[in-house]
């Protein structure tokens, strides 16, 4: 569940159920809060309410190779991690599959909460998961509360300038290759190129990158900017909107779920500019250089073994957001 940037991969993963939508996967209101506690085996636990406390089993570990880190000479924030045992991850939970609330137990699931997870195997500490806004995830990085920010996010210029971003990483079935827009199915076909969209009112979360492939593309388009996804088809729904900008993935899963109001334009926003920032990444507070060489680390060896692959699969599946056609 921050796509208006270089990487590709929205951000947002809280949403609240739409009175319209039945959405397959699970939806709740953003700004609700969650903590997760993974042990280095890679179970987690989460209390969604005082009724719901469940344990679930985010990565199985047993055969899973381990990143080559040198802790020994660990220093500030990375030290503070090891030292505290708990390795502390903010997210925005409405973006299945990669973040996403279980609809039956409410807890933080998606394929990049399993690299969160293997991050604090890695590090062999516990993983707790903080669940927020889209737009306070990277400020609760910059103001300490989080370790990590882990929600999708693309790389920006001046989020490099403000962040330490990892490597990028990605499935090769993954939404990042594709972004297009999700309008009303009685209107779709009247749009044959982004140019066709110029005029209409689009909505696209803050600072994700269809954000920026909005402003970069559709220039004559009055940008209506949202904090959450369930903003979004609400404000579709009521038509204050024209079209929404989401990742091919999710405005698939959207259409799906809508029982025929809303489809996916077969329109897609050209990526070729952006193609040397393909890919999702994970964001430190700047300056914190250590921490990020553990996680890139992770990422290397992740990426290596197409461990990725494989949880984001698993993830689409439990979800309910197929992977693109």
């Amino acid at each position: 569940m921050d796509k208006k940037e270089k990487k590709m991969k929205n951000h947002n993963k809280a949403i609240k159920a739409v009175s319209v939508i039945a959405l397959s996967f699970s939806l709740t209101a953003c700004g609700s809060s969650s903590t997760a506690s993974a042990a280095a085996a890679g179970t987690a636990s989460s209390k969604a309410s005082d009724s719901v406390n469940a344990t679930w089993s985010l990565i199985d570990t047993a055969n899973l190779a381990k990143a080559d880190i040198d802790l020994s000479a660990a220093d500030g924030k990375l030290k503070a991690i090891l030292d505290s045992g708990k390795l502390v991850v903010a997210t925005s939970p409405d973006y299945p599959p990669a973040e996403y609330l279980d609809s039956a137990t409410g807890m933080v699931k998606g394929s990049d909460m399993m690299l969160a997870s293997y991050i604090a195997y890695n590090l062999g500490v516990d993983l707790q998961i903080e669940t927020m806004d889209f737009n306070a995830v990277l400020t609760s990085v910059d103001t300490g509360k989080a370790d990590l920010a882990i929600s999708g996010f693309g790389y920006k210029k001046d989020r490099a300038e403000n962040f330490e971003l990892s490597k990028g990483y990605q499935s090769s079935t993954s939404a990042a290759a594709c972004h297009t827009l999700l309008t009303f199915t009685d209107t779709v076909d009247d749009y044959k190129t982004l140019d066709d969209y110029s005029g209409k009112t689009i909505a696209a979360q803050a600072g994700s990158l269809q954000q920026m492939y909005v402003e970069d593309e559709i220039p004559g388009a009055s940008l209506e900017l949202v904090t959450s996804l369930d903003q979004a088809i609400l404000d579709l729904q009521a038509k204050k909107v024209d079209a929404i900008a989401f990742d091919c993935i999710t405005a698939k899963t959207y259409a799906a779920s809508s029982n025929g109001q809303f489809s996916k334009s077969t329109v897609e926003f050209d990526l070729t500019p952006y193609a040397d920032f393909a890919g999702t990444v994970v964001a430190a507070k700047k300056g914190e250089t250590s921490l990020i060489d553990a996680v890139n680390a992770s990422i290397d060896t992740m990426t290596e073994n197409k461990y990725y692959d494989q949880w984001y699969l698993d993830a689409c599946a439990d979800s309910g957001a197929g992977t693109e056609d």
